[in-house]
């Protein structure tokens, strides 16, 4: 009886010795050193691209009212081809333009007292016209308000293709975050090594938006429109992160 208590306490000693032993193993070997993560400077640069603009949008509408719906569509679409016909003989792609609204509505009327009376239906019909030749653009402008053009919102200048101004900015703000990492650097006592990270940020381009026209203004006569193009800004920012000697 005593011999097989004795046997079963060391057999207790021995499973109770195990979790130590694995815990031992776990551990990382003495003298060995972590890899430590590299020192580093994070700038921003910015960088700004301007150029010349080659292409023209102009919202143009003509707006009609009647007491009849029917003469108010009417009269509406009448005006409107006449619009479409003078851009098309000043060379306007009818790819170029295209139809952003288009409806009706009723107002009602009042009279001194405030009171309503009869009603006055509306329409609106608006397009969008391309123009890939700045030349044109006054003419385009002039011609629709004389066949029948009574709102303009407005003319944007873009650049169709603006690869170009974009590769400029980004080479400008790279250059601006090397110039800001070093003088940081140099006033730290160190000195730069190769990038680490590099992320960049774009704000889109700022477009020209010179002319806006309402109910008759300018145009005259199918005269030109003066109109001034402008420049395109394109804007461009890139997050540089450096590891530093």
């Amino acid at each position: 009886m005593k011999h097989k208590m004795k046997i079963a306490v060391v057999g207790l000693i021995a499973l109770a010795a195990v979790p130590a032993l694995s815990a031992c193993g776990a551990l990382a070997p003495a003298g060995t050193a972590t890899a430590e993560q590299p020192h580093t400077i994070n700038v921003t640069g910015s960088g700004v691209a301007y150029g010349r603009p080659d292409i023209a949008v102009a919202q143009i509408g003509v707006q009609t009212r009647h007491a009849d719906p029917a003469k108010a569509v009417a009269g509406n679409t009448e005006k409107m081809q006449a619009i479409m016909a003078a851009l098309k003989g000043l060379g306007i792609d009818e790819k170029d333009i295209q139809t952003t609204n288009f409806s009706v509505y009723a107002q009602q009327n009042y009279d001194d007292k405030g009171q309503p009376t009869d009603l006055t239906y509306v329409v609106d019909n608006s397009v969008s016209v391309t123009v890939r030749d700045l030349a044109k653009v006054g003419d385009v402008l002039g011609k629709s308000t004389a066949a029948g053009a009574n709102t303009v919102n407005g003319v944007s200048f873009s650049v169709n293709d603006q690869s170009a101004l974009e590769a400029e900015a980004r080479d400008k703000a790279m250059a601006d975050a090397k110039a800001r990492a070093q003088q940081l650097a140099a006033a730290a006592g160190v000195s730069l090594d190769k990038p680490l990270n590099i992320s960049e940020y774009s704000s889109g381009p700022v477009y020209a938006d010179s002319v806006k026209l309402q109910s008759g203004m300018g145009g005259g006569g199918g005269a030109p429109v003066p109109v001034s193009t402008g420049q395109i800004q394109v804007n461009l920012q890139v997050s540089v992160t450096y590891i530093i000697k």
